[in-house]
């Protein structure tokens, strides 16, 4: 070999060589070093995912738990539950769209007891109709008692979640929907710092679906979010998996479903290193045992602490985030572990944050409505195990939303956290307060008998009577107490809570501060659920009849006219009395439906006595509910016609407490049906709170004494001076005046000498079927002739 014309020394040669050996190792160390670290940052960046997929099940599993609080919400809200148990389908679907409104979901299902589709509301309805995957869902929260899943439901992804509706047994299944979309993918980013998409992959694994929602902003995909391969992402370190917590996902009914796709940038895990890699160089060039020193010290200053992170990252995997990183080394190196620890901190937090918000109320700091019932179930198993007692609370605000509605939420919110502070400060150290939802909270009180828990429970209720200074406004708020305990009430939580809430109700109902749970309610609330949901059915089943009672004219004695009385004949519990059915058919919103087979009904029977004879008018009466509804005359006057009848022969009869729900509106329809021909009447008079001067302004004809007065008419007693009264008024005010229930001959005689000119009651006939009806009228007309 020659140097400069001259051959080259053994010296030379051998710095030459040594020379190019020290700077090709160099390189190869170099190299060596840059694929290590490339595979140290590659293998941190999948633990990284991995622990982000971890957390991503939390994640998911915490929005499934508060999906399944909201939907649990919606399945105890008592108007609910009564919808459902009364087949209200559109109070139930108001229910739905209402929550759904509130919770920003897309969507709400009620399903039957056995999973069929009953109602529901907002987008994809129509798609998820029928949908195997979610009848399979329902299925699994019938076998569980609840389920969470995730569905793609109209080009996106929705977390579902099912629960039962109770009355108190199992009545129905409600599902409630909230996508999974930009807004839940940003949570999960400020929680774990990593960039994700879900994506649409086909059910057989094809990967070529669109992007719904993504983290990233003009990354990859950001202009058409379709057809993103999850494996290839050029800058990125992936993985991709389905989009549920531990892996359960579900498919919609078509061809569909999410996947998540985790997206690490390997060129920022990669920036701390570049530096190093070009000391490295720069030190190879300057000498070959400097090299040699340095490239040994890189090495052990590099691959030593990526070790141990990536040793720790397995550990952070594994939901372990106690023991922190002590990398040695460059700056570089120290300052990705402290990134590391740090970032380890921050999981470890929004970890504890997390499981936090699962279990208690994000406005107060209460325990919520899992955590009451967890606590409840451990107080009530040492009560048993120990024979001691537990009660409970259930507390509810009267006039809430009526603040909340005029002051604003923020101020609403500020009331509610100041009752919390109180309900809290009025308990023992040992009790629980908790917030079940919206104006609702529940006293856990272990080992309080009743006599205990009712002392608390009234100074609870002073406290949180007393006036409240917020944002400079003075507010006073009541509250309604129901009271529970065990064991004298229940021996389980689920039934004491119920029963608590139903003695709450009637606290409510009465206007009482606190009410006691009565032994045997809960059989009369379920009798009448009963009730209200045979009720709409009653009709079809032929259960339902009308019945018929004379009024006699007491100058002429003949016939008048007859008053029709609905009669309900139920399947299983026999007869069941206006006085109970009436009330339930006003509460569950189908009066007017009876009211309608009613009118329909007398005016029949009334057509049939014309047409055999007999020249009578019929009476019919209307509940409060009816006297509201502004197509009441055009639907009255609709019957007339069909029945071709002249309006005279029809008689109204309403309440006076009816009347005076809301007068005015009252009067304008009386006046209506009084200007068509159709004769009004005043049924119960006396029993209600009307003055003479309102009564003076109903467009009435007829005025009739309640029977409660004329049953005990006796002269020269109370009944006596308040029937002749009646009479004597209405004669004055040109109104005919009706006596009814009379049954005795010395009440007859009694109502004659006062001018009374009408009467009925079981003295001339009991209520008859319409023929019998008829014949008794014919008998009683011959009876009156021959007489």
């Amino acid at each position: 070999m020659r140097r400069g014309g001259r051959q080259w020394r053994l010296q030379d040669r051998i710095v030459a060589w040594l020379v190019g050996l020290i700077v090709v190792l160099q390189l190869l160390v170099f190299i060596a070093v840059d694929l290590s670290v490339n595979r140290a940052v590659a293998s941190q960046l999948r633990q990284e995912l991995e622990v982000g997929a971890r957390i991503w099940d939390r994640y998911v599993s915490s929005r499934g738990e508060a999906l399944v609080d909201s939907a649990g919400v919606l399945a105890g809200d008592f108007g609910f539950r009564r919808a459902v148990a009364t087949g209200d389908e559109p109070t139930m679907r108001s229910a739905l769209a209402n929550h759904v409104l509130r919770l920003g979901g897309d969507l709400a299902i009620l399903h039957s007891v056995r999973g069929e589709w009953r109602a529901a509301t907002g987008a994809a309805v129509e798609e998820l109709q029928g949908s195997a995957e979610i009848a399979r869902h329902v299925e699994r929260a019938r076998m569980e008692g609840r389920a969470t899943g995730v569905f793609v439901l109209g080009g996106r992804a929705h977390q579902v979640a099912t629960v039962p509706v109770m009355a108190p047994d199992v009545i129905g299944w409600v599902s409630v929907a909230q996508p999974l979309d930009d807004g839940a993918l940003a949570g999960f980013r400020e929680m774990t710092g990593l960039d994700a998409m879900i994506r649409l992959a086909g059910r057989d694994g094809s990967q070529d679906g669109s992007v719904v929602a993504s983290t990233l902003a003009g990354g990859p995909d950001a202009a058409g979010r379709s057809g993103v391969d999850p494996a290839r992402i050029d800058g990125f370190v992936v993985l991709a998996r389905d989009v549920g917590a531990g892996g359960a996902t579900g498919a919609g009914p078509g061809r569909e479903a999410a996947q998540l796709v985790l997206l690490a940038p390997t060129e920022a895990a990669l920036a701390p290193y570049r530096r190093l890699q070009v000391w490295i160089l720069a030190l190879s060039l300057s000498g070959a045992f400097l090299a040699v020193v340095v490239a040994v010290f890189v090495a052990g200053s590099v691959s030593r602490p990526v070790a141990a992170m990536a040793t720790a990252a397995r550990r952070v995997a594994g939901g372990d985030f106690s023991a922190r990183v002590t990398p040695h080394g460059g700056r570089e190196v120290v300052a990705l572990g402290d990134a590391f620890n740090r970032m380890q901190e921050a999981l470890a937090a929004r970890e504890s944050r997390i499981l936090h918000q699962a279990s208690h109320d994000g406005l107060t700091g209460l325990p919520n409505r899992v955590s009451a019932a967890r606590r409840l179930d451990e107080e009530i198993a040492r009560a048993r195990e120990g024979r001691g007692a537990c009660s409970v609370l259930m507390i509810d605000l009267d006039r809430f939303k009526e603040i909340n509605d005029t002051l604003g939420h923020a101020f609403g919110d500020a009331l509610l956290l100041e009752v919390a502070r109180r309900l809290r400060a009025g308990v023992r150290s040992g009790d629980m307060v908790a917030r079940l939802g919206g104006d609702e909270f529940l006293a856990i009180l272990p080992g309080s008998g009743l006599e205990a828990a009712r002392e608390l429970a009234v100074r609870v209720s002073a406290a949180i009577k007393a006036p409240m200074e917020l944002s400079g406004t003075q507010v006073a708020i009541e509250s309604s107490i129901g009271l529970a305990a065990f064991p004298d009430h229940a021996d389980a939580a689920e039934p004491l809570l119920r029963r608590a809430d139903m003695a709450m109700y009637q606290a409510k109902g009465e206007h009482l501060p606190v009410c006691t749970y009565e032994p045997g309610r809960e059989e009369s609330h379920l009798r009448q659920l009963k009730l209200m949901s045979d009720l709409r059915r009653a009709q079809a089943r032929g259960q339902l009849r009308l019945v018929f009672q004379p009024k006699l004219s007491l100058p002429e004695g003949r016939v008048c006219h007859a008053e029709a009385l609905l009669r309900w004949n139920h399947h299983e519990l026999g007869p069941i009395g206006p006085d109970e059915f009436i009330p339930l058919a006003e509460r569950s919103g189908i009066i007017n439906t009876l009211s309608d087979f009613v009118i329909d009904g007398a005016l029949a029977a009334c057509r049939a006595w014309l047409d055999a004879g007999l020249d009578l008018g019929v009476a019919i009466n209307l509940s409060a509910i009816d006297l509201l509804d502004d197509k009441l005359p055009d639907a009255i006057l609709g019957h007339l016609r069909r029945h071709r009848l002249p309006p005279r022969h029809l008689i109204v009869e309403v309440t006076e407490s009816a009347v005076m729900r809301d007068i005015e509106y009252a009067v304008r329809v009386l006046e209506r049906l009084r200007a068509a021909g159709v004769r009004l009447a005043i049924d119960d008079f006396g029993t209600g709170h009307s003055s003479l001067a309102q009564l003076k302004r109903l467009p009435v004809d007829e005025l009739k004494i309640d029977k409660s007065f004329v049953m005990r008419l006796v002269e020269g007693s109370d009944d006596d001076v308040i029937v002749r009264s009646t009479i004597e008024i209405g004669h004055n005010m040109g109104l005919s005046v009706i006596a009814e229930g009379v049954e005795t001959e010395a009440g007859l005689a009694l109502l004659k000498r006062y001018g009374c000119d009408m009467a009925q009651g079981y003295l001339f006939s009991p209520p008859l079927e319409s023929a019998a009806f008829a014949g008794w009228c014919n008998r009683h007309r011959d009876a009156l002739a021959q007489a």
